[in-house]
């Protein structure tokens, strides 16, 4: 988790963004400092992700949402801005349903759409482990690298520091 932003005020709201599936937090690296800057804006890995432990568990959409829940725990009672990206999108749309106390907003970046149970279906699934196979086949060729790089070059250096320990290694996989 990376926090970055002046300390929540009375009212002043926490910004938590919600990378899209397989995702870091390093996706945000270009707009949480920009965020930081009137508010506290906060990143993170979810299991299995980046820097987070995996989770022997099924990482159901309901799962990733009680993750969610627990780090809005963490930083009090609100209130809160999530920001989803792609799969994030239904994420943090099933925590809001959840806690609209505590939620002032929802920023949708090219979500998916309602119907994601397609992402937990056993076709998507055997694709999926497709993708991680050729993945962890590139990245033990010292090749994932290669591939993903030129994504990197915008961003700041932690972020592609971030990126190139986190996310084109073995380990990602």
């Amino acid at each position: 988790m990376v926090l970055a932003g002046p300390a929540a005020g009375a009212g002043a709201p926490t910004v938590v963004f919600e990378a899209g599936a397989a995702a870091t937090r390093s996706s945000w690296a270009l707009v949480q400092p920009a965020v930081a800057a009137w508010a506290r804006a906060v990143v993170y890995d979810r299991a299995g992700l980046g820097l987070s432990p995996a989770d022997t568990g099924a990482r159901t959409l309901r799962r990733m949402a009680d993750d969610l829940e627990d780090l809005l725990d963490h930083f009090g009672p609100g209130p809160f801005v999530l920001v989803g990206h792609s799969a994030g999108g239904p994420l943090v749309r099933l925590v809001a349903a959840g806690r609209g106390d505590t939620i002032r907003g929802l920023v949708l970046v090219d979500p998916t759409d309602e119907g994601t149970a397609l992402l937990f279906r056993p076709l998507f699934r055997r694709a999926e482990r497709v993708v991680i196979a050729v993945n962890l086949l590139l990245a033990r060729l010292g090749l994932l690298g290669r591939v993903y790089g030129p994504l990197a070059k915008a961003l700041p250096e932690e972020a592609r520091r971030d990126l190139e320990r986190d996310g084109v290694t073995v380990g990602v996989v």
